[in-house]
C-alpha cells in the first residue's frame, strides 16, 4: 500500500475544498475556512508520517504498538531475505476460516551453520493484523539443499474468520545444533515435598480440550528458591504442593536449553508412554527484566500426593550450541 492508498483511506477531502478555502474569504467564515485548511493539512502529514514510519524499524515498532491493522497495511511486501549466510524466504501461506498457516523456509548458504536440530530458540516474532494465538515449529529438514522448513500456525481468540492481510515474520537468532536430552530428574523427591509457605500470583495458560482454545487462568506460582539442576542449561527452582496440586518449576538459560518436565510411572518411560502426564496448566515468567539471562517456567500437575508416590519426574529438553545471530525479516499478504 503506497502512500496515495493511505491518503484515500484515512481521508475524504474533495479536490475542490482546499481550492474553495483557499479562495477569497466570504465575510464571517474567514476563521473557519483557515480551520478547515488546517485540518486537511494535518490529515496529510499524518497520512505521510504513517507511510514514511512503516519503512523505518524504530517507526514501524511505535506504529504497531499503536495499531497493528495499520502498522501491517502500511508495511512493505518483502518475502526473501538474507544475513549471515542464512537466507529465509515464505514459501506459502493460507486461511481457512479462523485459522491461518504459513511456512517459512531458511537455507544454510554456507552448509555447516546449522542441520535438522536447528531450533529458533523462541526468538521469532509473528506481527498480524488481527488478535490470535498462534505457534511455529519445525516440521522439516532437506540435507540436500541445507534447507529448514517451518510451519507457522495461527488462530483467532473468537474462531472469527480472518480477513487478508499482510504478515510479518522475524527472527532474531536460531541455534543451529541441538542435542536431546531426556531422563529421569535427580535431587527431586516427589514423596517428601513440602506445602508451598509462600506464593506469587501469575498469569497462566491452558488449553481447554473440550473446545480446543486457550485458557489464561491465574496461578499461584512458587518463589524461585535455590536451583537443582536437571542438565546442562536447566535447574529446577521449585518443588512444592499449592492447593492440593504439584508444582514444579524450572529455570532455563535463554538460547542454552529448551523443553518440558513431565511425571511417568516408570523411570524408563518417556513421554510418550501411555502412563506419562504432562501438565495440566503452566506460566513463563522472567526474574525482572530477565536481565540474570534465565526463562522461568512453572508446570503445574493435576496428581495428588498420594499418586506422587509411584511417579517419576523426568526432563525433555533440547541443549542448544551457541546462537546464530540474525535478524532475518519477511513480510508477506495473507489471504
Amino acid at each position: 500500500m503506497n502512500a496515495e492508498n493511505i491518503l484515500s483511506a484515512l481521508t475524504d477531502v474533495r479536490e475542490g475544498f482546499i481550492a474553495d478555502a483557499d479562495a477569497p474569504a466570504r465575510k464571517g467564515r474567514p476563521i473557519i475556512r483557515r480551520i478547515a485548511v488546517l485540518a486537511a493539512a494535518l490529515v496529510l502529514c499524518v497520512a505521510l508520517a504513517a507511510t514514511a514510519a512503516a519503512y523505518t524499524d524504530v517507526g514501524y515498532a511505535i506504529l504497531y504498538d499503536f495499531s497493528p491493522a495499520v502498522a501491517q497495511a502500511l508495511k512493505p511486501v518483502n518475502e526473501s531475505c538474507e544475513a549471515n549466510g542464512v537466507r529465509m524466504t515464505v514459501t506459502d501461506a493460507g486461511i481457512d476460516g479462523g485459522n491461518a498457516w504459513f511456512r517459512i523456509a531458511m537455507t544454510d548458504l554456507e552448509g555447516d551453520l546449522f542441520d535438522g536440530s536447528i531450533d529458533l530458540c523462541d526468538s521469532y516474532h509473528i506481527n498480524r493484523f488481527f488478535d490470535s494465538v498462534g505457534s511455529c515449529y519445525r516440521e522439516s529438514y532437506d540435507e540436500s539443499t541445507h534447507t529448514a522448513t517451518f510451519l507457522a500456525q495461527l488462530g483467532t481468540m473468537d474462531g472469527s474468520a480472518i480477513k487478508p492481510g499482510k504478515v510479518t515474520f522475524r527472527v532474531r537468532e536460531f541455534s543451529g545444533h541441538t542435542e536431546k536430552w531426556d531422563s529421569a530428574v535427580a535431587g527431586v523427591d516427589l514423596t517428601a515435598l513440602p506445602e508451598a509457605d509462600q506464593t506469587v500470583k501469575r498469569e497462566g495458560f491452558a488449553m481447554n480440550m473440550d473446545t480446543g482454545t486457550l485458557e489464561y487462568p491465574e496461578i499461584d506460582c512458587l518463589v524461585p528458591g535455590d536451583p537443582t539442576p536437571i542438565c546442562p542449561g536447566a535447574a529446577v527452582t521449585g518443588a512444592a504442593w499449592v492447593d492440593g496440586k504439584l508444582h514444579i518449576q524450572t529455570r532455563k538459560k535463554m538460547f542454552s536449553a529448551s523443553g518440558i518436565v513431565y511425571l511417568t510411572p516408570a523411570p524408563e518411560d518417556d513421554m510418550e508412554a501411555p502412563g506419562a502426564i504432562l501438565d495440566a496448566v503452566r506460566a513463563n515468567f522472567y526474574n525482572g527484566n530477565g536481565e540474570d539471562g534465565y526463562a522461568y517456567e512453572e508446570f503445574v500437575f493435576d496428581v495428588t500426593p498420594e499418586q506422587a508416590q509411584s511417579l517419576t519426574l523426568k526432563g525433555w529438553f533440547y541443549l542448544m550450541d551457541e546462537p546464530t545471530e540474525g535478524p532475518w525479516e519477511v513480510t508477506f499478504r495473507l489471504e
